[in-house]
């Protein structure tokens, strides 16, 4: 008899008898795309990090009983060893609580080496995660390193104090975050919620550490509502990040994979980018990426078709009046205009947020309302963003979590 038939015959009847593991519901409940470092934001970050420990503090979107943190050394062109890692939970005033800390492992172990152009995945850790509650991860670096991540403040101290919960000699400062996502297992929240664009969603202009982007307010603001508290946000937003070019980031094309595909839960996306790329068409340094509104429209048709590939609904937000912005032309607003009327239109998307409608003032239709409080006519402050969050959570609230 063939030995393969003979080990067929054997294995197929444990085969047929093992039970299926059942499946942990996973969402994303953090995000924080990496970025690639323009000059100018490379050289302001300083001396690169050695033998130090960086505590990024992190804010997750849903309640869950496992919780899992993914480090990116994605756009590196060399391996990044990560030394030891931790999390702990932190108190109002932003003091650790006892009992909280819990160290990171990789496969078991305290350390990792993740190759360039990856991410690494830390052990899932059994432990309560808590909407509006923030978290401190500590990352110790025993080597020479820059990682291309998303840069913010934190707090940076010598040595290996990823066991400490309160870290000694730290100063803070503008470095690499390589936490870019964080994972849940919820009892309560079963669908992720992707907000995907430019500093806009990032939040630019909010009030620093108060959670107020539009992002951040439609999330308390879905957890409030009965019919609401399935969602967990993630905000995939790149202050600078364009449709088409590199920069602040890699272009929006080139990311969407990454940074909506790969979210776990994922069940909406939320498109909101291309007034950079509209922008910059009209400044002299850029005059080589000029883009037209039919390219635009073409790439939101590129990253509806991909999600909907997926089984992901995709909502547009129309673009902002940017009247009185640095970057402002006539042309521009054509194309603005031009873009606009293709998202309150076109049968590929799923549904449509019109933030232009809510964000224009009655009087002067291509300027943001006054009440959105800006400065430069581009970027919302607070009580602009609440208004977008308003008009975000009417739409998203119509798929309802009983659905």
């Amino acid at each position: 008899m063939n030995i393969l038939h003979v080990m067929i015959g054997v294995a197929t009847p444990a085969l047929l008898a093992a039970a299926p593991v059942p499946a942990e519901r996973w969402v994303g409940a953090y995000g924080n795309p990496p970025i690639g470092y323009e000059p100018a934001i490379r050289d302001a970050l300083g001396a690169p990090l050695k033998d130090q420990t960086v505590r990024q503090i992190v804010r997750v979107a849903a309640s869950g009983t496992k919780l899992r943190v993914r480090l990116t050394n994605e756009l590196g062109s060399t391996a990044l060893r990560i030394g030891a890692a931790s999390i702990v939970e932190l108190d109002r005033a932003g003091l650790p609580v006892a009992g909280t800390q819990h160290a990171l492992l990789f496969s078991g172990a305290p350390g990792a080496v993740i190759p360039a152009g990856a991410p690494v995945l830390a052990d899932a850790l059994s432990m309560v995660a808590k909407p509006g509650i923030d978290y401190a991860v500590s990352v110790y670096f025993p080597e020479t390193s820059m990682p291309p991540a998303h840069a913010q403040m934190a707090d940076v101290a010598p040595g290996d104090q990823t066991a400490r919960a309160t870290l000694t000699g730290q100063v803070r400062k503008r470095v690499p975050a390589i936490v870019a996502r964080i994972d849940v297992v919820s009892p309560q929240a079963s669908r992720t919620l992707v907000t995907f664009g430019d500093s806009i969603t990032e939040g630019a202009a909010s009030t620093p550490g108060a959670y107020m982007s539009w992002p951040d307010q439609l999330a308390r603001l879905l957890a409030a509502r009965r019919d609401g508290t399935c969602w967990s946000v993630v905000n995939a937003g790149i202050s600078g990040n364009r449709l088409l070019h590199d920069g602040r980031g890699p272009n929006a094309l080139a990311r969407f994979d990454r940074d909506v595909l790969s979210v776990p839960g994922v069940r909406t996306v939320v498109l909101l980018e291309g007034i950079n790329d509209i922008g910059a068409s009209a400044m002299v340094d850029h005059r080589d990426d000029a883009v037209d509104a039919d390219r635009i429209i073409a790439s939101y048709r590129e990253m509806a078709a991909r999600a909907r590939a997926h089984g992901i609904s995709v909502i547009a937000g129309t673009l902002l009046p940017f009247e009185g912005a640095a970057y402002f032309t006539a042309e521009g607003e054509a194309k603005r205009q031009a873009a606009n009327a293709w998202i309150r239109t076109s049968s590929e998307l799923d549904g449509v947020i019109d933030f232009d409608a809510a964000m224009r003032d009655p009087a002067h239709p291509t300027h943001m309302t006054p009440k959105a409080g800006s400065t430069d006519s581009l970027h919302p402050q607070d009580a602009g963003y609440t208004i977008m969050a308003q008009a975000a959570e009417a739409v998203i609230a119509r798929d309802r979590c009983t659905r």
